[in-house]
C-alpha cells in the first residue's frame, strides 16, 4: 500500500503560533548501503530538524556556542583594581534557534557530521512539496546534498556537536507503506509516515562509496513535532523478521514503537498484511505497556556487553512481547539540544544491529493462541533520557 495523500500531507507539517518560539519539527529516515567493493552492510540515517526557528531567524542560535560577555561597568572595576580578570568571566546563555542537518553512519564505528542553518536561509514549496538550503534537498521523493567538517572546523566549534568528516547523498524514496497514527494531543506529534520505504542511490562517508538498493534498503521515515523531545526517550524499528514457527522471511512484516507519551509507548505494526496499532493516545483501558532499556550482566568479552530493550503489550485482544538487545561497542552516543534551553540536552544511546524475538499470541476466551514468533534483526534501536549538558 502506497502513501495516501493525507499521510503525504501530514509529513509537510511545520511549526504554527507559540511553537515557533518554543518547539522541535522532526523529519527522520533510515536505511542500509552496501560498501561498492567489498559489498559490506552499513546502517545510515538522515535527520531534519528544525528548533525553536522564530526565536532567530536570521542567524542560527546554537546553546552551546561560548558566550563571553563583559560590560562597560565590569572593566572600569578591573581597570581600578576592584576586581580580578577572573572574575569579569560571565557567559550567556541562549535558547537554541536554528536548522540542522545531520548525516551519520551506526555500527562498530558511528559518527555523524552536522550542517547548521538558519531559518531565512530555507526555501520551502507546497506544490510539490520540498526544503532546500544552500546544497541539501528534502522532497517528496527526492533527499540530497553534502557537508563537510573540517578538522578546523571541527576543534574550533565544539558546539556543532558532530564528528569531522565528509558526506554526500543522492536518493529517490518510495513509500511502500504509511501510518498516520502514533500519538497526537494538541501540540505534539509522532508517526511513522513511512514505516516501510524504498530507497534507491549513492552515498559517499569519508571517502568510502556506497550503494543503496531499494531491495535491500531496510528504508524507514518517522515525523515527531511538539513542545520538547518526549522523554524519557525509547524507539525500536525492525522490518527484518523471519519465522521461527514456519522459517519463512515475513516480508511483509514490520513495526516502529516510540515514547515515551503519556506513560505509554505507541506501537504501529503491521504483519503480513494484518495491521496492530495502538496509538499511545487511545483509552487508557484498551492496552496497557511495560518496557524497558537495561545492561545485561558483563561478561569477560567486554566486547559482547549489551544493552536490553524489553516491551510487553497486553490488550483485549493481543499480548506482544519484544526483547532486543545491541552490543555497547556498535551503540552511538548522541546529544541533541533541547527546545527549553539552558543546555538541557537529550542524551540518545542509538543502533541499527538489534537482534532479537517477538512474539504475538491473540487471546481467545481464556486461552492464548500463538499467532507468530519471529527472530528480529538489525533493528534499530534507541534510549535516552534528558541531562544538563557539557560539551
Amino acid at each position: 500500500m502506497a502513501a495516501t495523500k493525507k499521510s503525504i500531507k501530514n509529513s509537510r507539517y511545520g511549526l504554527s503560533g507559540n511553537s515557533k518560539k518554543l518547539g522541535v519539527n522532526l523529519w527522520r529516515c533510515f536505511f542500509t548501503a552496501f560498501e561498492k567493493n567489498s559489498a559490506s552492510e552499513q546502517n545510515f540515517f538522515l535527520e531534519l530538524e528544525m528548533i525553536n526557528p522564530a526565536l532567530s531567524p536570521s542567524e542560527p542560535l546554537l546553546g552551546f556556542k561560548p558566550r563571553i560577555t563583559i560590560t562597560e561597568e565590569d572593566l572600569q572595576y578591573a581597570l581600578a583594581g576592584t576586581s580580578s580578570a577572573s572574575e569579569l568571566k560571565s557567559e550567556k546563555i541562549v535558547q537554541p534557534s536554528y536548522v540542522v542537518v545531520r548525516f551519520g553512519k551506526l555500527g562498530a564505528a558511528p559518527r555523524q557530521i552536522c550542517s547548521y542553518h538558519s531559518t531565512r536561509n530555507i526555501r520551502f514549496s507546497s506544490k510539490p512539496f520540498s526544503i532546500q538550503m544552500d546544497n541539501k534537498l528534502f522532497a517528496e521523493d527526492q533527499l540530497s546534498g553534502f557537508i563537510n567538517i573540517t578538522e578546523e572546523d571541527y576543534q574550533k566549534h565544539p558546539e556543532y556537536l558532530c564528528d569531522k568528516g565528509y558526506a554526500s547523498w543522492n536518493l529517490r524514496y518510495e513509500i511502500v507503506r504509511d501510518m498516520a497514527d502514533g500519538y497526537q494531543n494538541k501540540t505534539e506529534r509522532w508517526f511513522p509516515y513511512g514505516i516501510k520505504t524504498n530507497f534507491s542511490g549513492v552515498v559517499s562517508f569519508d571517502g568510502a562509496d556506497y550503494i543503496v538498493d531499494p531491495r535491500k534498503c531496510n528504508g524507514y521515515m518517522d515525523r515527531y513535532w511538539g513542545k520538547t523531545f518526549p522523554y524519557d526517550w525509547f524507539h525500536i524499528y525492525s522490518a527484518n523478521l523471519q519465522s521461527i514457527i514456519s522459517g519463512r522471511v515475513l516480508k511483509d512484516s514490520y513495526f516502529a514503537i516510540q515514547g515515551a507519551f503519556e506513560n505509554r509507548l505507541a506501537f504501529m505494526g503491521g504483519f503480513e498484511g494484518a495491521d496492530i496499532l495502538f496509538p499511545a493516545n487511545g483509552n487508557k483501558r484498551l492496552f496497557t505497556c511495560v518496557w524497558d532499556c537495561t545492561q545485561t550482566p558483563s561478561t569477560e568479552d567486554p566486547d559482547e556487553d549489551k544493552l536490553h530493550w524489553s516491551v510487553s503489550i497486553n490488550s483485549k485482544l493481543w499480548v506482544i512481547d519484544i526483547d532486543l538487545y545491541c552490543r555497547i561497542r556498535e551503540l552511538a552516543n548522541r546529544t541533541l539540544e533541547l527546545p527549553e534551553g539552558n543546555r538541557k540536552i537529550l542524551n540518545v544511546v542509538q543502533g541499527a544491529s538489534g537482534t532479537g524475538e517477538i512474539k504475538l499470541f491473540k487471546k481467545a476466551r481464556k486461552t492464548l493462541e500463538q499467532i507468530e514468533y519471529a527472530n528480529i534483526t538489525n533493528a534499530v534501536c534507541e534510549f535516552g533520557h534528558e541531562e544538563d549538558g557539557v560539551i
